[in-house]
């Protein structure tokens, strides 16, 4: 009962979003555009990928300690990657909104079809972000690790929609985590997080509604 309140809370927040940024704005709706309209996250982007669009393969898979109980980052796993002088950037890869895309983007004849959609977390959650795998690095995009890419660039979005989801792995996140220089350490000592390499199979093979359960089990069976 408590996961589907908090679930339920993670919705009427990210709503809540989305209806004052389109009070401001008729552009403002949840969506997914060119990266220069998200100043924020497109320079993240900017600073992670560096002179070669690369995240040195630096990516960790950051596993919540059950003691987060009252975080939006409870039961959370979340895909990060360094970058600059120890700042953090990630999404939240286990929190499904429990809503059809088709109901959230209405009027938007790329989106409507995205089919499910995650709550990355709570920065810009107006703004969409994310994953998929390919053999060579597009533009506009982040290399996190192997063949895994990061973007918010709608052009490259719909270019990833047009190949099977089996081969793209696609997965779109409204919504990012980050963490200033130095702090997501500091969580990490305070035994907030637990670390895990990210791999493919665990962001693409692995049941989202189980992976925190399993890895903070891991966690447990490494300390016995």
């Amino acid at each position: 009962m408590l996961e589907i309140i908090h679930v339920a809370l993670l919705v009427m927040a990210f709503l809540l979003v989305f209806r004052l940024a389109s009070k401001q704005s008729a552009r403002a709706r949840l969506t997914c555009t060119q990266a220069s309209r998200w100043p924020v996250l497109a320079l993240t982007l900017l600073a992670a990928s560096g002179p070669t669009g690369a995240a040195e393969d630096n990516s960790l898979l950051l596993v919540a300690d059950p003691r987060l109980n009252s975080s939006v980052f409870q039961r959370s796993v979340v895909l990060v990657t360094l970058h600059g002088k120890g700042a953090a950037l990630g999404v939240i890869i286990n929190h499904p909104i429990p809503m059809d895309s088709a109901r959230l983007f209405p009027r938007d004849d790329l989106l409507r079809d995205a089919g499910e959609i995650h709550y990355g977390g709570p920065v810009n959650p107006a703004t969409l972000v994310f994953l998929f795998r390919a053999q060579e690095r597009p533009t506009n995009a982040l290399h996190l690790f192997d063949n895994v890419f990061m973007s918010n660039d709608r052009e490259l979005l719909a270019k990833q929609m047009r190949r099977p989801r089996e081969e793209s792995g696609l997965q779109v996140y409204a919504g990012h985590a980050g963490w200033a220089p130095g702090q997501l350490q500091a969580e990490i000592m305070h035994g907030s997080w637990s670390t895990v390499k990210a791999n493919v199979e665990l962001l693409f093979d692995t049941d989202r509604a189980s992976i925190w359960e399993r890895l903070a089990r891991e966690k447990i069976e490494n300390w016995i």
